[in-house]
């Protein structure tokens, strides 16, 4: 094994056990299931751990281990990193929704609505009992406003500032297809 391969695999084997440990950190911090891509991560990280073990002991198949270890650091990476863009929307999304919900008054989401607004960050909640995809897109794609869910009893202040959304596609778009909503 020339120098080149084994930096290679040095390099993929550390990246993969980093990015393993980070998203069994925060993906189970998320959700409290497993994600299959992290399963499926470890299974490809064993075969590119259990491959180089091989490489050792075994002269006969060195090239096939050698690309069963590359392939398998390689997948549990591109596994992991796929994870780790999904860990970090949802916390994203998790933030802004707890930003949102310290503003307890109508006055306070009115106030960020001006400051939405302003920067162009519309927001939108939608009751996640009824919620609507398709008016997710055309929010999304037509005015550029973000959609999250929300528990509609107990949220009241985010419907004021729905209405300011709901009052400005009206006023701005002359769009009143969200008031029946």
């Amino acid at each position: 094994m020339n120098k080149r391969t084994k930096y290679i695999i040095l390099a993929l084997g550390i990246l993969g056990f980093i990015f393993l440990l980070y998203n069994k950190n925060f993906a189970l911090a998320e959700n409290s299931l497993e994600p299959p891509e992290l399963k499926y991560s470890k299974l490809f990280f064993g075969i590119g751990v259990l491959s180089i073990g091989i490489f050792f002991l075994s002269k006969k198949m060195r090239n096939l281990l050698i690309t069963l270890a590359i392939s398998g650091f390689t997948i549990c990476l591109i596994l992991n990193i796929s994870l780790s863009i999904q860990i970090f929307e949802s916390v994203r999304i998790g933030k802004i929704y707890a930003e949102y919900g310290e503003l307890d008054t109508c006055e306070k989401m009115e106030k960020r609505f001006a400051t939405d607004l302003k920067n162009k960050k519309i927001k939108y909640f939608q009751c996640l009992t009824s919620f609507n995809p398709e008016l997710e897109k055309i929010l999304k794609n037509e005015y550029n406003i973000e959609t999250f869910g929300m528990n509609c009893e107990t949220e009241s202040e985010k419907e004021c500032y729905n209405k300011l959304v709901k009052k400005y596609l009206k006023k701005e778009h002359n769009k009143s297809f969200i008031d029946n909503l």
